[in-house]
Formats: structure tokens, C-alpha cells, sequence
């Protein structure tokens, strides 16, 4: 069973990727993602050998991303612990708090995620209006802020299919608020729509009949009732 911090640092482990040193980079040696100082950071103060930078390995690290990044974020509702965890890995748990700050707790889980990385944008795009060296950066930052989104969306709750009636005439159609009505004729009821459901599947090659009504699905998964002719 996959938990949520392995969720969470399958996205981050995407993007930190192996050794590197650039010089423009206030960081330093990097492997993983774990900086020079980091690393030999949490080796002494656990009394561990200091394995050279360039051959870490992920067994080696992720104890680190969990007591480090992960345990600050585990309480916060999914998926806004997934992004938090990423911008406590990259920018680092104060940051990450002045953040979270910023984004309030208004809104679901959802909701405060998708601003947290409208935050996150603003806080790399400020980084290059007072570091101008860092634009050489900016263009693979904002990659990982695109992706995060496109992540973010991929969590979102499935919604589920609607039922929808055709008015007589015409015009837009009117989504059934699930209590007990006529149409067409018709009693709906939620053991009807279910029992439409199983009879007449998406993706039927016609609309199926029900007394008198013409039922079928769009390809969302919504069911479509409408007055037969």
C-alpha cells in the first residue's frame, strides 16, 4: 500500500534529479535533491558516516525527506500536504510556512493547494527580480510549477455524473437535484436512475426507450433523459 509521503515524493523525485554543482547555484553540491550541508547535517547529528555527495542513493535520502520535509506537512488534509511537502523540499519548511501563511485556510484542500502554487510562482519570480544571476534557473522553476499543477488537477476528486433533462422545447438542459419528481411523465426516482444506469451503459451504440423517454449517456458519464416523441 502506497502511503502519502510516497505519493507526495514521487512527484518530487521527478524533479530532483541526480548530482549537480552549478556555479550559480547558491546551493552548492547537490545529489538528490539533499544539499552538501544538509546531508552532512543529518549524518552528524546521527553519528552516520558521511558518504561522499556524488554517490548518494534514494535509500540513502529518504529517511531525510521524511523527518526532514514530510513529518512538518503529514498533518495537513491531501493534496495540499503533496504540494507543501514539495515546496518544503525546495525552498525549505520556514519558507514553506511564511507560504502556507499567505495562503489562508479558506477553501478545501484543493483549493488552498492550487493558491500555494500561485504562491510559489510569485516567490521564484521574486527570487530573480533580486537575484538576476538566478534567471538562468527561472525557466526549469516554472516547469515544476506547471507541473504541479497539471499534478494537482490529476488528485481532484472524480465528479460524478450528472442527470440531465431536456426541457420540452428545448433550450439548456436542467440537471435533476435528485429528489423525487415527474418527467415526462415518468417518476424519477434514485432507483430508477441507477436501474437506467445498468440498462442502458455509456457508450450504447443509440439511445435507449423507457416509458416513452429517450435515454442516453454523453461521453462524461452524464445520463441524458428526454421526452420521446
Amino acid at each position: 500500500m502506497t502511503t502519502d509521503f510516497e505519493r507526495a515524493h514521487q512527484f518530487t523525485a521527478a524533479w530532483e534529479g541526480g548530482y549537480v554543482n552549478h556555479p550559480s547555484d547558491p546551493g552548492g553540491e547537490t545529489n538528490l535533491g539533499v544539499t552538501r550541508t544538509v546531508w552532512e547535517g543529518w549524518c552528524w547529528e546521527r553519528k552516520l558516516p558521511v558518504k561522499p555527495m556524488k554517490f548518494l542513493t534514494m535509500p540513502d535520502v529518504l529517511p531525510l525527506y521524511e523527518a526532514r520535509y514530510w513529518r512538518g506537512v503529514a498533518h495537513l488534509p491531501w493534496p495540499l500536504s503533496g504540494v507543501a511537502y514539495d515546496l518544503a523540499v525546495n525552498h525549505g519548511p520556514g519558507n514553506l510556512r511564511l507560504m502556507l501563511a499567505d495562503v489562508g485556510e479558506a477553501g478545501t484542500p484543493q483549493d488552498r493547494a492550487a493558491r500555494l502554487i500561485d504562491r510559489r510562482e510569485a516567490f521564484f519570480r521574486a527570487i530573480v527580480r533580486a537575484r538576476p544571476t538566478q534567471k538562468v534557473f527561472l525557466k526549469g522553476w516554472l516547469r515544476r510549477v506547471d507541473a504541479q499543477r497539471a499534478w494537482l488537477a490529476q488528485q481532484a476528486p472524480p465528479v460524478p455524473p450528472r442527470v440531465l433533462l431536456v426541457p420540452r422545447g428545448g433550450g439548456d438542459m436542467v440537471e435533476w437535484d435528485g429528489k423525487p419528481a415527474l418527467y415526462g411523465g415518468v417518476p424519477l426516482t434514485p432507483d430508477l436512475i441507477e436501474t437506467l444506469r445498468l440498462t442502458y451503459p455509456a457508450g450504447a451504440p443509440r439511445p435507449g426507450q423507457y416509458m416513452g423517454l429517450n435515454v442516453y449517456h454523453r461521453r462524461n458519464g452524464d445520463l441524458v433523459l428526454e421526452r420521446g416523441a
